[in-house]
């Protein structure tokens, strides 16, 4: 009885010991926890869509988050993250507002939307010509030269005519005058005999052919005899047009660069614009003058968000091979272990062709069906500046683009940040890029990419899905309707392909493709992108293909998760989660509750880019004693998904 008892008192002293044990470790835990970094900033009661699950139907649902040292430290319910807080802590009560991941943009030249706020455009520094006649344009060209220095730059364009369409009917009266060979650089040499003179985009491309005066033309061909796309007469005579290469290079080698300092303020005022709409990081492809713009800017800890830039570095350049292997280690690697050097604000994710082709609203996309002559919301289609099948530079010896593209597969790069149009360019991309994969079997495994999703047919993804194609799709060539891309291909094909090819998110996602989501427009909306790859409609609220339709989890994915993949940064964006930088939006309404057609209408009440605040609306700001920060200017030019947007004049297109 004695043993016995003994060992009862001895069992029982083991289970008070176990129990003191567990106690002491649950309560080491918390300490621990309350012993870590005090956080910066916590915000809690709210919806957060964290975005942390590789299943866009599954992810989890946060009410709160702090923040410390620009990273998330901790996601949960309230009482798990408000004890990070400490007697500094900033805290914000966010009233139950739906917080998203900083939303990332693939596809938006916010260095061309920047020019907007200052009179100095770089590609037209000059007031833009009205080319009524030959006389009067001369005329006016005279007049600019007469307020330069001998030997200064004069850099032009034509006025009333653009990728949005014909604003002045006059406006073609240049173009078709170079093309039948009645105007020449021997005409504008009587305007301008002591400036070079580049008039650009002569045929409404953005990235097209330009016409020049025989002071910028002959510095150009003493250094490069035998350039491509120097455009020659009968008897063969340089005219002055230039296309492709010679086009790039004069531009590149020969115009006055725009000083970084000049650029980098006005690149901010485009960022901090953005920043209000709820993007935290943008990707575009970018030219050397460009890319020193934002230098500029992040080498003064004034980039309010982040840049991601594809180079334009070796494009439609007289040797792309020379150019490329003199670029190897700026961006590498394959699979999760891909690279692109630069920092968290600023860094390069690959090499961009420019574009394969141009737009099918100047009958540019090189398309299989020839463009007819007439075509009401496509006056320029009746010109065939770029011929009955558009530009097609992939197979056009004046751009060497596919030189570009056979280089970056031999040297290990990645291409992204390229444009594209229409199902021939998409075909002629994918033939190359199918034999460079059996030449460079790596090369599936380098995120290679294609922007825009124009026109995607079922067999171009399941050929990119062969090939781990990422695309880079933007819902604004659904939301222009009959007078856009959709409208065009209905034109061009039938109303039943447009429906089916234009921005097909559901083929795509269906296929397994990686799919992100782009903007290429200046005051497009990100959440009216958000909102017309779920509705499908334009901007007339005309339904156009409803079996393409993703749900709003998938296109917040395309905003946020997946698209980091695409700017090599899944590791450190994309998602609200610890360890990850603190970029995140709080919004005014709920984006998985508001109604599918009122998207477009949810406002930014807070942004922050790693835990900093770029941008707070002024209400929502003195609630908490917060400083009015970022963008306070007009909004009218934003497309929001509302009435006012059919009324407003036509936006211009971009590649």
């Amino acid at each position: 009885m004695e043993n016995e008892t003994d060992m009862k008192r001895t069992v029982q002293r083991s289970c008070l010991t176990l129990l003191f044990l567990a106690l002491a470790l649950a309560l080491s835990g918390r300490v621990a926890r309350s012993a870590g970094p005090e956080a910066d900033l916590v915000i809690y009661n709210g919806k957060i869509l964290t975005a942390n699950s590789p299943d866009p139907n599954n992810f989890t649902i946060a009410q709160a988050a702090a923040i410390f040292g620009g990273k998330f430290l901790a996601v949960g319910t309230d009482e798990e993250v408000l004890q990070y807080a400490g007697s500094s802590t900033q805290k914000i009560d966010l009233g139950g507002r739906t917080v998203l991941p900083g939303l990332i943009d693939t596809h938006d030249h916010i260095h061309e939307y920047a020019s907007h706020y200052f009179p100095e455009k770089r590609v037209a520094s000059d007031p833009p010509i009205a080319w009524t006649s030959k006389a009067d344009g001369l005329a006016q060209l005279k007049t600019l030269a007469l307020k330069k220095r001998p030997g200064e730059w004069i850099r032009t364009r034509v006025r009333g005519g653009g990728p949005g369409g014909l604003e002045n009917p006059s406006a073609t009266n240049l173009p078709v005058a170079v093309q039948k060979g009645e105007l020449t650089r021997f005409d504008l040499d009587q305007a301008t005999p002591h400036n070079p003179l580049r008039i650009s985009s002569i045929f409404f491309s953005p990235t097209g052919d330009s016409l020049v005066n025989s002071k910028a033309l002959e510095p150009l061909l003493a250094r490069y005899s035998d350039l491509p796309g120097v455009h020659k007469d009968a008897k063969g005579v340089p005219t002055g047009w230039l296309s492709g290469v010679a086009d790039q290079t004069i531009e590149y080698e020969f115009a006055e660069p725009t000083p970084p300092e000049q650029l980098g303020p006005y690149y901010k005022m485009e960022m901090e614009e953005v920043a209000a709409q709820g993007l935290t990081t943008v990707s575009t492809r970018l030219d050397p003058d460009s890319v020193a713009g934002y230098g500029w800017l992040e080498a003064r800890d004034q980039l309010p968000i982040r840049m991601a830039y594809s180079m334009e570095t070796a494009a439609r350049s007289i040797s792309p091979d020379a150019i490329v292997s003199r670029l190897v280690g700026f961006q590498g690697g394959s699979g999760e272990n891909m690279w692109g050097l630069g920092n968290d604000k600023l860094w390069t994710i690959g090499l961009s062709v420019i574009s394969i082709d141009s737009i099918p609203g100047i009958g540019g996309s090189c398309v299989s069906n020839p463009y007819p002559r007439e075509a009401r919301n496509f006056p320029l289609w009746r010109f065939q500046f770029y011929g009955p099948n558009g530009l097609c530079r992939l197979v056009d010896p004046n751009y060497r683009d596919a030189d570009l593209v056979r280089a970056a597969a031999k040297y290990g790069f990645r291409i992204s940040g390229m444009h594209t149009g229409g199902d021939m360019g998409i075909d002629q991309f994918l033939d190359l890029t199918e034999k460079l994969s059996q030449q460079y079997p790596d090369l599936p495994q380098r995120r290679w990419a294609i922007d825009h999703c124009r026109f995607l047919s079922d067999k171009h993804a399941a050929r990119a899905r062969k090939l781990n194609i990422q695309f880079s799709c933007g819902p604004k060539y659904i939301y222009a309707g009959e007078r856009g891309d959709v409208g065009a291909f209905k034109i061009l094909f039938s109303e039943t392909v447009a429906q089916d090819v234009v921005v097909p998110l559901r083929r795509l996602l269906d296929h397994g493709v990686r799919t992100v989501m782009e903007l290429d427009e200046h005051g497009f909306h990100p959440l009216l992108a958000l909102q017309v790859s779920v509705n499908r409609k334009d901007v007339t609220g005309k339904l156009w293909g409803p079996e393409q339709r993703i749900n709003r989890r998938e296109a917040l994915y395309m905003y946020t998760r997946w698209a980091a993949d695409y700017v090599l940064k899944e590791k450190r964006i994309g998602s609200i989660e610890p360890q990850k930088l603190a970029d995140l939006v709080v919004l005014n309404r709920d984006y998985l509750t508001a109604p599918e057609d009122e998207i477009g209408r949810i406002d930014a009440v807070l942004t922050l880019v790693g835990g900093k605040i770029v941008y707070s609306e002024p209400g929502f700001a003195g609630s908490f004693g917060l400083p009015t920060t970022g963008y306070q200017g007009p909004r009218d030019h934003w497309k929001r998904g509302t009435p006012e947007d059919a009324r407003r004049r036509r936006g211009g297109d971009s590649m």
